[in-house]
């Protein structure tokens, strides 16, 4: 069978009254969560009140609450901070765990790894039989043990898998590993903190096993790809992905990360150029093409194919 050991499920959420419970009632499930952690990240409704009542009477619910919002990566950090379980995993507040996950995970992965993972399921419901993909490539062999440059290039954004990124895993952890090697979540970033401590691992050497899907289900919500993340956010990762970058010392260990920086400045600077221009007109816009000339190629494009998608749309329309 493998490790088996208490597990420690995190759950932060703010503002996520209508499916705190589910998700709560989902972790409560597995037999294997000695520990749920749910921290309030500072919600204006009555998500923590959600939560509470989704209380089995185990004893093994703990909630958190937080008067200001602290982001994914602190509130994260407090939960686990305050647990004890020798393995930590983390659920989404508008996700949830079939009732066998973690056992199946456990089974699945044997005992050589420190961050073990499966397949995701996405769905658009809370009934668990409408899977409208998965975010693992269908060619994908498993198990297998994933590589920083594996890892990195997986995070590469692909406008035929959108929101298909490696980052979206969602792994048990080894605490023993975490303490080890001092990793916790950069509590300055509120954009691919996930992406940014897988690596951190997969840089110590910790083993990233991958097996095929056990019942973690991703609901994704129609504002699931609305880009609401700040044009600071994205600068905070692209700050990260630097820092990340310098600790390799450029020695070849993930080449794929230069190609994830370009892509991610790319982003940070087309963001720049949009509030630029909403905030300031044309002027403005050209100003802050003159500062990122490295990502004129990627917002000319972005450009010309809005320009084109909206072309196409007002053709379609017309009678």
């Amino acid at each position: 069978m493998g490790v088996v050991g208490s597990t420690a499920v995190v759950i932060a959420a703010k503002n996520a009254s209508a499916t705190a419970a589910y998700a709560v009632s989902s972790a409560l499930r597995q037999s294997l969560a000695g520990e749920v952690i749910f921290v309030d990240d500072g919600s204006r409704d009555d998500t923590a009140a959600v939560a509470a009542s989704a209380d089995d009477g185990s004893g093994r619910l703990k909630i958190l609450r937080l008067e200001q919002n602290v982001g994914p990566s602190r509130a994260r950090n407090i939960a686990i901070e305050s647990s004890t379980s020798p393995f930590i995993c983390i659920l989404d507040a508008d996700d949830y765990m079939a009732p066998d996950r973690l056992e199946r995970l456990f089974l699945a992965g044997g005992d050589d790894w420190d961050f073990l993972a499966d397949d995701l399921f996405f769905t658009a419901d809370y009934r668990g039989g409408n899977i409208l993909d998965r975010l693992l490539p269908t060619a994908t062999k498993l198990p297998l043990q994933l590589s920083l440059d594996a890892f990195i290039a997986g995070n590469i954004s692909r406008k035929d898998r959108v929101r298909r990124e490696l980052g979206f895993l969602k792994p048990v952890m080894r605490r023993e590993f975490l303490q080890t090697y001092a990793l916790r979540y950069d509590e300055r970033l509120r954009l691919g903190e996930d992406l940014i401590l897988y690596a951190s691992a997969l840089r110590s050497n910790a083993r990233f096993k991958l097996v095929a899907g056990c019942g973690y289900f991703a609901v994704e919500h129609p504002t699931s790809l609305s880009g609401s993340h700040r044009t600071q956010d994205i600068a905070e990762l692209y700050r990260a992905l630097t820092e990340l970058d310098a600790a390799l010392g450029h020695n070849g260990y993930a080449p794929s990360l230069e190609r994830l920086l370009v892509s991610t400045r790319n982003n940070r600077d087309f963001r720049i150029l949009l509030d630029a221009k909403r905030e300031h007109g044309l002027v403005g816009a050209l100003g802050a093409i003159s500062k990122s000339l490295a990502s004129f190629p990627y917002m000319a494009r972005e450009v010309a194919e809005a320009k084109l998608s909206a072309i196409k749309r007002k053709l379609s329309a017309s009678p």
